[in-house]
């Protein structure tokens, strides 16, 4: 009997569940609608409602809401009775303008830490044991591209996300011969909620959009979910440990950014 090539076209994702945290808008909702449209049943945890969603029915996918604040302990019995196959951990914030580390209030690391590593590790732990039983799950986590480099005046933030880096890295290492996979996406320079470029970026300023990084940008939520749809589908079935950028190379830059006159510089005299 002649094997199946496993790149027949279908829907990448039918038949699996999936939960999404911060799913109701932006990066999340893309999630969302990606993996329904590939045929997945989504439950979306937000304390935001995820309002009218849009996706290609014919896969058989939908998506659900619980209400949730990540931030609250324990997750709801409802998120581990979908017994998801797959786990965004997409919820992160910096919650406030930069500030020097000096002047920050002790009482806003533990902010900082709840909204974006210890829910992770909170509603990883509760979907873990399902996930090994059926031997298969796939875990993605949302990090950024400033728990590779720094970022100043969010140095407790990027901590958190470095260390949600390093937490994906050695789970991967600890869970996989139970079949579950652990990857980490970093986004930068993406239309987001936290980081809206078509209000923040002025038209007269816009023509400065192709030296922010190779690729230009700015990217879209979709660009990301396309990465995530990845991660979770049998395409990625032996990529596990990994951290894929969606930053159009701002990280594989480094801070290179191309001169008008032809070539390149790490030190523009017009930042």
């Amino acid at each position: 009997m002649t094997e199946l090539c496993s790149f027949t076209p279908a829907a990448l994702l039918a038949g699996r569940r999936a939960v999404v945290t911060g799913g109701a808008a932006g990066i999340g909702a893309a999630v969302a609608r990606a993996f329904a449209a590939h045929g997945a049943d989504v439950l979306v945890a937000d304390i935001e409602p995820i309002g009218s969603v849009e996706f290609d029915a014919a896969a058989g996918g939908s998506i659900t809401q619980v209400e949730w604040d990540v931030r609250v302990s324990p997750c709801p019995p409802r998120i581990v009775e979908h017994r998801p196959h797959i786990l965004v951990n997409n919820v992160g914030h910096y919650l406030q303008p930069p500030h020097t580390f000096a002047t920050n209030a002790p009482a806003l690391w533990d902010e900082l830490h709840d909204i974006n590593f210890a829910h992770v590790l909170r509603l990883t732990q509760a979907l873990l044991p399902g996930m090994t039983e059926r031997g298969t799950g796939s875990i993605i986590n949302l990090t950024t591209v400033e728990g590779h480099r720094a970022i100043p005046g969010h140095a407790v933030y990027s901590g958190y996300k470095a260390a949600l880096t390093g937490f994906t890295r050695s789970l991967a290492a600890e869970i996989g011969p139970a079949g579950i996979r652990v990857n980490a996406v970093a986004p930068d320079l993406i239309e987001s909620v936290q980081v809206p470029y078509a209000a923040l970026v002025p038209e007269e300023d816009r023509h400065l959009w192709p030296t922010w990084s190779p690729l230009g940008g700015p990217g879209r939520p979709d660009d990301v979910a396309g990465v995530a749809l990845f991660l979770a589908s049998d395409l990625s079935r032996f990529v596990t440990g990994g951290t894929i950028h969606v930053d159009g190379g701002t990280h594989a830059a480094g801070g290179w950014v191309p001169r008008h006159s032809g070539g390149w510089t790490n030190r523009p005299r017009n930042p």
